[in-house]
């Protein structure tokens, strides 16, 4: 993938990124399972990252669910950011940085939940990325990533859209474990959500 070129695409893309007919389709079906699965895994978080946030409409969602938690995000794309800072303006709980996966301002140790939805396979550094996401979790801290689930046949050309086996082992390289893996039904099975947590 070109990092510059998708930046410039979604740099594009921000003023209308909300009014997209995407988003009620196929998006936030994808926000809540991806929320659920953190739920199901025990997830009650102070602090919560969204990796490739966009205009910030998961980490909406999130604060419904989590209202006293703290949340950030993260994403290449100025022009997003500038979306999702306009919106939350004045509200403290919320922040929105402009960085890359591999490379989070934040402290270690300082998020309970990772999210990130349909952004992993634009990743630079997938590992990286990963890696980072286990720096900054807290001990027991949960990782949760959904991204599109390539067919068996395309898997040799679409490398940056990973199954559940080669998931497992960039989340084992990164120092995470496994907890399991997820296809939503309502999602036709097209998406993967893997959970990961931090020792």
């Amino acid at each position: 993938m070109d990092l510059e070129r998708d930046r410039r695409h979604f740099d594009h893309w921000a003023p209308q990124y909300d009014r997209s007919l995407l988003q009620p389709v196929f998006f936030s079906p994808i926000h809540v399972a991806t929320l659920s699965a953190a739920t199901k895994a025990g997830a009650h978080p102070h602090d919560v990252l969204d990796l490739g946030c966009g205009t910030g409409r998961l980490l909406e969602r999130a604060a419904d669910r989590w209202p006293d938690a703290r949340f950030v995000g993260i994403d290449v794309s100025s022009m997003m950011i500038e979306q999702a800072r306009r919106k939350h303006s004045g509200e403290a709980r919320f922040r929105f940085e402009v960085a890359d996966a591999a490379g989070l301002p934040l402290a270690p140790a300082s998020v309970d939940v990772a999210l990130t939805t349909l952004s992993f396979h634009h990743w630079a550094d997938q590992l990286g990325g990963v890696r980072e996401v286990a720096r900054v979790l807290r001990p027991n801290g949960l990782f949760i990533l959904a991204d599109i689930r390539p067919p068996v046949v395309l898997r040799p050309i679409l490398r940056r859209f990973h199954a559940s086996r080669s998931r497992q082992k960039l989340f084992r390289e990164a120092g995470l474990t496994v907890a399991g893996h997820q296809r939503p039904w309502r999602l036709g099975g097209t998406v993967l959500i893997t959970v990961g947590r931090k020792a």
